[in-house]
Formats: structure tokens, sequence, C-alpha cells
């Protein structure tokens, strides 16, 4: 082998060919042979390699020079993405048959070798290639020397054209300026039977004829310059034209139609060419009539008049037929009928247009054919309307009787008595009446048979043409406020003061007072216009759009009124029905004391009042938080925003009220709760922590470091042993126990009654039906308490079930919650409804955030490690996307999708973004991210910082352990499987010692560590949620911690790890709006969402 060849493959990874590919291409044994003794022979003396990249995949195009017998030939191909050779080409005689021994030779060098980055090139410094490159590059730079003389050359000549150009045209608009040249059009009139053609002269003294319309509007458009014969030439601006020439110009430009075609005219048996006249027809008549009505000065005359179109009515022994009786030349306009004389052009203004003309059309080739039987109404609804503009010849035997034609109507209504309303209509013509109602002596009409239809056809009873109708039926309400209305758009409608007030909407008197007595809340409603106990039914109207609705009394209300608008909402919001009042009186839990007052001053037509006792209950909520005493030892203990949280959890005792206690991770809740208890220790009574198991060593070590009163045991260990400590309670100020233990415990603590549960990590009971969740709420207790930095999470169901502990039936059941605010507030995201919900829960949530009350806590600092894969690698995501890609479209389908099938797949793909080989075990080296992350903590330990690295995957853990070990950092681990004692122990010397990394998995380390000797913070993979990264941080960015938190985030570009981010980014804002008290928009991982994930 060449030593050429051993230096360039040195240290390479990836290959374009198969090894030995030329064996395998086809080739003739002579050409394989040639080729390799050219390979072996070094002609190769210059080898480049481009890669390509385009959406259809990744190409190398590779060129060379080889030197046989003192030769030079120069050949080229690509390589595709399957390692095929395409394109190739050889300048020497054998290239033009396809692979020849110098491709041939190239092809069996790439084969041997191996490469990593591109463009690759190599090339011999031999005097026979250089001077062949001198040769080469000499030619290329003559050629393009050609080149640029034939281009400028060209490009001169059009210069030259265009100073001619603009020349002239700026000649010609000086000229015009300077001699204010005005040109006029003179139009010429064709007439023919259906159309009008117009012809047009330009003319400044002499007219001439314009040819061609089309070209004459290009030439307007293009301000070019046209001689139009020996003593006209025009410059094309339309401000040089007369004003009447001005709209003649618009009319072209709006109605021409240029066409190859020629026009022909019966009236003058002759063809005219289209281009060269405008043509009037029904499509345009009317704008040509609107343009110039009332213009003087042109040879046509604009009229209008009214129409009469001439019709004869004769019969046969079966039919009548209507036929016309003269032969009109009319033209269908799109507005009216038009008439096109030598002279004039007359417009017919007709109403009920499209009617009239498709009678009329019907007539007009040939008689129409009448059923005799079918007359009547065929004069009902065809003649009679349409009868002022026929002029009718009745040739049959039985003519048209004459009838009374009103011409107006009017509709008079009144209160007949308590229970009657009565109406009846005329038609009027001068000084002539008639009665509508039960009449027919009369010509019908829209206007008469629209009475006819409300006011007849609805009423209870007719009499002497009055119709009658019973106010016990709400269909009475609705013609007096909507068929008046409708009468009142064709004819005079006359309604009384009394019926008048029947179709208006009703202030009616509701009064709703409010009382606090013995820690429960007394609401009463009344109202003297109903009895209470009907609101239901009356709401129930109220929902189905109902106007009126019937009290049992038999009077009928209205149900357009801003108090049942009030009404309504407020039990809505509270999910009340008429059944929960007693004698108009409801009974309500303390904790909807708050949120009540609040909800009373919004309203503005109900009546409100509010007992003495609500009001001092409500001040005195606002004010003890400033007045309740902390234990003497915590004075010097607490920081400023935990005494105000300890004042907060005391108050809420005091008043018998529950809440959660959200402080930003690392402020100090458990603190905050000890303060609490120990300040209620007095009251001789047992209280019950549940939190994490890897919480439970930390609540023992921080009672013992600031409590010196609280005696407290943990309920761990064996059965046994727990057994004893919980019958035995009573001997404790407070139990510790986690959720596990609980589960297996709970029956044990269903005869105790605590006085205060506190949930630790209280989101672990965010799914209702979960068993966490339901045990926990199985425990009895006089107060209860949350604690948690992240109560919500993904969706507002988190909030009921942590709510439902607290105060069950606060938010209601959770079907009413999810109905009325759930998905208001996440699929619509309904303001008014977020308002609502915050208002209620706001009072029982305490949240401080460490930039608000840590004004000394150093900076949190954001780095985003945004890494590429190698080729390599990202041939293997993608490939495995697009297999995922396709199993996941089908699984979505499916009515009930898998989600758990889903989630192995999102897993799979996070995995390989972090390093295949936690997906495959034939790869062998470290991938981009574990070496990138590597390099970070290497610079971040130079540095002498301590670094905390969290991953979802403790088996990625293991590799960077492998890594580390390499590179001999020193390090720490903690995953699921280290026990409690390991945990504190590892804690504790990593704060103390010299070991520069500790290695936790996200699930077991995220919560309950404090490692503020850290100030390095790695995700090595980004977690779905948000919040889980945020509280891993906080182990490190907490109080004790005095220097800047630096937190990196290792990325992949263009991976599912990207889609991750922007998703935990929507999601942040979930939590604000509930939490904080800021607007945010809500959001779920929908179907849509996991579709996203998989994008490329």
């Amino acid at each position: 082998m060449v030593e050429y060849y051993k230096q360039s493959i040195r240290g390479e990874t990836m290959r374009l060919l198969h090894r030995n590919e030329l064996d395998f291409i086809g080739l003739d044994i002579r050409t394989i042979n040639l080729s390799k003794r050219y390979f072996e022979s070094g002609a190769i003396q210059l080898l480049h390699i481009e890669e390509v990249e385009d959406p259809y995949g990744v190409y190398h195009d590779v060129s060379a020079v080889l030197e046989v017998h003192g030769h030079l030939n120069e050949c080229s191909f690509r390589i595709n993405d399957y390692m095929e050779i395409e394109n190739e080409q050889c300048d020497c005689p054998w290239g033009s048959y396809g692979i020849c021994a110098h491709i041939g030779a190239v092809i069996h060098m790439i084969s041997l070798m191996t490469f990593d980055a591109f463009p690759y090139h190599y090339q011999k410094t031999t005097s026979t290639l250089q001077k062949y490159l001198l040769d080469k590059e000499e030619k290329r730079k003559e050629a393009e020397l050609l080149r640029q003389k034939v281009i400028m050359k060209r490009r001169k000549n059009e210069s030259r054209k265009m100073i001619d150009q603009f020349q002239r045209s700026y000649q010609e608009r000086l000229n015009f300026i300077v001699k204010k040249e005005s040109y006029h059009l003179i139009p010429n009139f064709i007439f023919d039977e259906d159309k009008l053609l117009i012809g047009f002269q330009i003319a400044r003294d002499k007219p001439y004829i314009i040819k061609n319309l089309y070209t004459f509007i290009d030439n307007l458009d293009n301000h070019e310059t046209v001689r139009y014969g020996k003593f006209l030439e025009v410059y094309h601006d339309i401000n040089s034209f007369d004003e009447l020439s001005k709209k003649w110009i618009e009319l072209i430009k709006t109605e021409h139609r240029p066409q190859t075609s020629l026009y022909y005219t019966r009236m003058y048996e002759g063809y005219y060419d289209s281009n060269r006249y405008l043509k009037i027809d029904n499509e345009n008549v009317h704008k040509l009539f609107d343009f110039f009505k009332d213009e003087k000065e042109i040879d046509l005359t604009f009229l209008e008049e009214e129409f009469t179109y001439p019709i004869k009515i004769s019969e046969n022994e079966y039919s009548y037929i209507i036929s016309k009786q003269d032969s009109l030349d009319l033209i269908e306009g799109k507005d009216a009928y038009y008439l096109i004389s030598y002279d004039q052009i007359v417009r017919y203004p007709v109403e009920n247009y499209s009617n009239l003309k498709e009678f009329i059309s019907a007539i007009s080739l040939e008689p129409l054919y009448v059923d005799k039987d079918d007359f009547t109404s065929f004069e009902h609804y065809v003649l009679s309307p349409n009868k002022k503009y026929l002029d009718i010849k009745d040739e049959r035997e039985k003519k048209l009787v004459s009838v009374f034609i009103p011409k107006s109507f009017k509709v008079y209504g009144d209160l007949f008595d308590d229970d009657t309303v009565v109406f009846h209509a005329v038609g009027i013509d001068v000084n002539q009446e008639v009665e509508i109602i039960k009449n027919d002596h009369f010509q019908p009409s829209l206007q008469s048979d629209l009475i006819k239809t409300i006011l007849e056809n609805e009423a209870d009873y007719i009499e002497e043409h009055k119709a009658y109708f019973n106010l016990d039926r709400p269909e009475t309400f609705e013609l007096i406020e909507e068929g008046t209305k409708i009468l009142s758009q064709y004819c005079e409608v006359f309604v009384s003061e009394e019926l008048k007030k029947l179709g208006k909407s009703t202030k009616y008197n509701l009064h709703v007072g409010v009382s606090f007595e013995n820690d429960l809340l007394e609401v009463n409603l009344e109202s003297e216009d109903f009895d209470v106990n009907e609101v239901d039914a009356i709401l129930k109207a109220y929902h189905k759009k109902k106007k009126y609705f019937r009290l049992k009394s038999g009077l009928m209300i209205h149900l357009e009124s801003n108090e049942l608008d009030e009404l309504d909402s407020f039990m809505q919001e509270y999910d009340l029905k008429s059944k929960d009042f007693h004698d108009g009186k409801l009974v309500m839990d303390n904790y909807r004391a708050l949120s009540l007052d609040k909800r009373l001053d919004q309203m503005n037509f109900i009546k409100i009042t509010k007992d003495d006792s609500l009001s001092q209950y409500i001040k005195g909520f606002e004010n003890m938080s400033n007045q309740v005493e902390i234990d003497d030892q915590y004075n010097d203990v607490l920081r400023p925003y935990q005494k105000v949280g300890t004042r907060w959890l005391l108050t809420l005792y005091s008043y018998n009220l529950n809440g959660i206690l959200a402080d930003e991770m690392g402020l100090g809740k458990t603190l905050q709760v000890i303060a609490m208890l120990d300040s209620i220790r007095d009251k001789n009574k047992t209280s019950l922590v549940v939190c994490p198991a890897s919480l439970i060593y930390n609540w023992e070590d921080e009672i013992a470091k600031f409590s010196k009163t609280l005696n407290c045991i943990s309920i761990t260990g064996a059965k046994a042993k727990r057994t004893l400590g919980i019958q035995n309670y009573r001997d404790y100020d407070l139990l510790i126990t986690s959720y596990d233990y609980l589960r297996r415990d709970v029956d044990l603590y269903q005869d105790h009654e605590f006085e205060c549960i506190i949930l630790d990590e209280a989101q672990n009971i965010k799914n209702q039906k979960t068993k966490n969740a339901q045990f926990v709420k199985r425990l009895k207790a006089n107060h209860r308490i949350a604690l948690s930095g992240t109560p919500i999470e993904n969706s507002l169901a988190e909030l009921w079930s942590i709510f439902d502990f607290l105060m069950p039936g606060y938010l209601y059941s959770y079907h009413y919650f999810k109905q009325e605010y759930e998905i208001p507030i996440t699929l619509d995201e309904d303001e008014k409804t977020t308002k609502r919900l915050r208002n209620l829960v706001n009072p029982f949530i305490l949240r401080r955030t460490k930039k608000e009350v840590l004004k000394e806590l150093p900076d949190k600092v954001d780095h985003k490690y945004m890494l590429e894969f190698s080729v390599s690698e990202k041939k293997l995501y993608l490939a495995n996307l697009a297999m995922v890609n396709k199993e996941m479209q089908a699984k979505m389908k499916e009515v009930h999708f898998d989600r758990i099938a889903i989630l192995a797949m999102l897993t799979k793909l996070r995995q390989i973004c972090c390093d295949a080989r936690l997906v495959y075990d034939n790869i062998k080296e470290p991938s981009t991210k574990i070496n990138a992350t590597i390099s970070l903590i290497k610079t971040l330990t130079e540095n002498n910082k301590k670094i905390l690295l969290f991953s979802a995957f403790t088996s990625l853990l293991d590799l960077v352990s492998n890594q580390l070990d390499k590179e001999q950092i020193s390090y720490y681990m903690l995953t699921g499987s280290t026990n409690k004692e390991e945990r504190r122990k590892l804690v504790n010397n990593f704060n103390e010692d010299d070991t520069r990394v500790f290695l936790i998995s996200l699930k077991a380390g995220g919560t309950g560590l404090n490692l503020t000797s850290a100030e390095a913070v790695i995700h090595i993979d980004p977690w779905w949620n948000l919040s889980a990264q945020n509280q891993a941080t906080d182990r490190a960015h907490r109080i004790g911690q005095n220097a800047n938190v630096q937190v990196y985030r290792m990325i992949m570009k263009d991976s599912i790890e990207e889609k991750i981010l922007k998703m935990q980014e929507r999601k942040a804002n979930l939590a604000d709006s509930f939490v904080e008290g800021n607007d945010g928009s809500l959001s779920k991982m929908s179907k849509e969402e996991i579709l996203d994930l998989f994008k490329r």
C-alpha cells in the first residue's frame, strides 16, 4: 500500500464506500485490474471530496486528477446516500462508456479509507500536477475574461437603448408640460337590438380613429407616445385628456373585454372588430347609464320611465294562456330593464326585479300555459305582486274581477282585559280602508299575507276581524316583542302603552342577606316577585333561552332581567340549587366567607345585606396575621418572610381554615411549619407529617436543629414498630411517616384524630385516583396544611385534588369543577372564569419566590448548551424517529390510544439523544453529549467548582461515572437504590469534603437535599416536568448558598429534546396563573402536542 494512503486514513471514523467496492460494481476483470494498478502505482495526484446535503439526503461529490504514463486525466462522480456511484465522468477516451480505470482507481482508494470531516482534500506536489493545475487555471481565467467581454458589450448596447428611450420619454413629457396639450375622445354609437357598440376617435384638432382599445389603455398605463396620423402625435397621460374623456377612459378600462372575435350586428348586417369597439349589453349597461346620465355634451339621452309590459290572457279547454302582446327589445340589466334606441337609453326601475324578470323571460319566447285549477294561486303569487307593471288584456270569458288594492297597511294592538291581547289590521288606499283579518275581498300582497301569517294563523280565536291572544301562553309574549318588530318593517304598527310594558324586560326585587354564626355562613334569598323555591325552574327556562315563564300563581314573568342574570351567575358559581335553600335560607362552610364576601361586592343589581358578624369575621381574618404570637424560641431564627408565613399558618389555624404553603423550593417551608407546631403545642394534641420517604430524616434533623420542645417520632421500620408508634401517638407532639408507609398502615390511623395533618411535597396527591390521594383523604384532623413548591405541574385537576384534601367540597365535585372551571380555562382560556377561580383559591395559598424575599440570595444563571449530532448519530436518530413516527401515527388513530406505549417510544428517542449505548449494545464510543458534558465538568472543576449532575436515567449516570473514572475526577452517586442512611451520609460528605461531582437520579434526589456547597448544576437530559427540574436545581440554590449558581442544560439540537424544551416553556405558565397570581395560559399534553414531539 502506498504511503499517502496510510497517512490519510489515520484516525478516521466514517466510510463512504464498502471495503473493496471495486470488486462488486460489475466491471470487467481487465478494468478492475487496471484500476488497482493505477492506484498502487500512485497515479492519483489530487483527490477532493465535498459533502452536499439537500432535502433528499446527504451526498458526496468526488473529483480527482490522475497521471498515467505522463498524461493527466480528470474525472468526477457522486456517491449517494446508499453508497452507490452515479454521475461518473472522465475526459479519457473510455470515460463516455461508463466507469473507466481512472474512476475505478479513485473508487478503490475511497473504499479503503474512512473520514471524519468534509471537505476532504489530498494533493501531491509533483511538477506535472502543478503545471496542469496552473494551465487549467489560466484557461479558466481566459474563458472568464472572454465571457465578461461579451456580457459587457451586450450591457453597453442595452444601456444605449435605455438612454434613447428615457431621453425620448423625457422630451415628450417636457413638451406636454410646456404646451399643456389637451386631447378628447369622440364616441361613435352603433345601435343594435340587444347591445350598443361604441367606437372612439381621439382628437386635438383633427380626429383619428382608435383602432385597438386594449392597446390604447396599455399606452396610457405605460405613458407611451404614439403617432395616430400625420398631424397627431399623442403622449398618453390621463391628465392630458379633458374631463368627459376621462370618464370614457374609466369605462373602457373597467368594461372593455378584448377578444379575437368579431361583433355581428343584425341592424347593420355587418361585422365589427371586437378590439375596436366597447360593447354595452346586459352586463354593463347600468354602468354606462350611471356614468353619463347627467352629461349634456354627448349625443345620447338617458331617461328613466315607469315600466309597463303588455300581456294577454286567453284560454282553451283546460288552460289559461299567458303571452306577450308586443315584441320589445328590452335589455335585462343587473338592476332594471333597459331599452336602447338610436339616440337614447331608457331605464325602467322596478320593485322585486328578479321575480318580474323571471316571469317576463318565461313568456318572451313562447306563451305560458297555466292549468285552470292553478290559476287562483298563479294570480295571487305571480300576477298580483307585479300587477302595477303589467298591462293585461284579458280575453277570457270569465275575466279578472277588479278588486280593492291596498296601498299601505296599519296594525293596532291593545290589552283587551287582564288575560287577553287583541290585534286588528287594515289596508288603506286614499280614503278607503278594508279589514285584513278573516277577509279576502281585496288584492293580496306580501304585506297582507305577512299580517295573516303572524296574527290570523296564531290567534287563540277571531271575532269581527280581530285576533285575540291569551296571556297564559309564552307565544303571546313573543308576538308582542318579536312579531310586532317584524310587522313594523312592512307596515305601520300602533301598540298601546299597556301592551308595550308586557314586552319589556322586568326589574325584579331580589335580596341576598349574609350573616356569620357558629363558624358557619348563613345566606338568605328573598324576592317580592316570586317564591324562591321556584328559582330552579325559572333558571332552567332562562338557560333554554326562553323569554317568559309562568309561575305557579299563573303570573307570566319576563326572563330578560339583570337581576336574574346576576342570580344565575351566583348560583352556578357556587353550584347551588333551590333545594339547597330551606325557607330561603342556605348554610355554607366558613371557608367560603372570603370568596363570598368578594363575590357579593361585585353584584350590581341584586340588593345585598351583610351582617356585622360577617364583616367582623373578614376584618379579623385580615388583621390577625399581625397579632398572632410565634413561640419565643423562633424570634431570632426565622427570617422576616418566614415569620409572615408562620403567622399566616397560625391565622388559618385560629379561624379553622386550611391552606397551601407554596413557597419556592429552598425558602424553608419545613421550618415555618415547625414554628407553627411549636406555637400551638400547648394544646396537648398530636399532629402528623406525611412526606416522601427520602424526607423523613430531613424532618427529624430540622426538628432536632430548631425545636427545643417538640417531641416527635418517625413511623418507619418493621410493621410491629410502626404499629406501636401509631398506637401510642398521644405520647408525642408529632408523628412523621411517608406516603409509602401510610398506604400500608392506613387502617391503623382510622380511629385516631390528629390536631393537624401536614402533607409535604403535596403534589404526591395531585392525581385524585391514586392510593396516595385516597388514603390521606381518609385521615381525620381538625386542621390540614399542604406544602408544595409546585402545587400545579400539568393541569388544574391537580389543584382540585389538593383542595379536596384541605377542604372537601370547597372546589365542588370534580365533575362540576371540570365543566365550570377546568375546561373553560384550559381549552378556551376564559379570563372571566380564570379570575373567578383565582378569587376562590388565592386566600388559601401563600406563595413567595426567592427573587421576592431573598434579596441577598445569589443569582441563578441559566445556560442552554445546544449540541449537534455527529453524522452517524444523526443518521441513527433520524432512522429511529421515522420508525417511531410511523408506529405512533397508527396508535394515535385509535380511540383510546396507549400512552404507555407512546411513552416508551419517546423514552427510546430521549435515550438515543443522550447516548446510543443506552439502546444499542454494539456501540462502543461515548456520545457527543457525554463528551461535551465531561468537557464542561473538567472546565468547572479546574475552576474549583462543585457540581450536581441530574439525569432521569440511572444507566446514563453509570456511563458518565465511567468517563469520570477515566479522567480521575472524584464523584458521589445517589439513585433510588441508595438507602436513607447512606443518602444522609453522602449529602454531608459532599458538603464537607473535596469531592467535585455529585451524580443524582432526578426522582431520587430532586427533593429533600440541601447541597449548597455546589455552585453548578447540570441537567444532562431534559425532563418533561420543568417544576421537577427546578426543584432539583434548588438543591443548590437555596438558603445558605453564598455564590451564584450556574445551571447548564445539555440539549441535542433538532431533536425531541429541543421539543421538550419548548413544551417546558409553555407549561411554565401553568402554575403562574393560580399559584403566583400572574396571568397565564394553561395547557395539557394533547394528541396534537404529542404528535408535535415526533415532527422532524
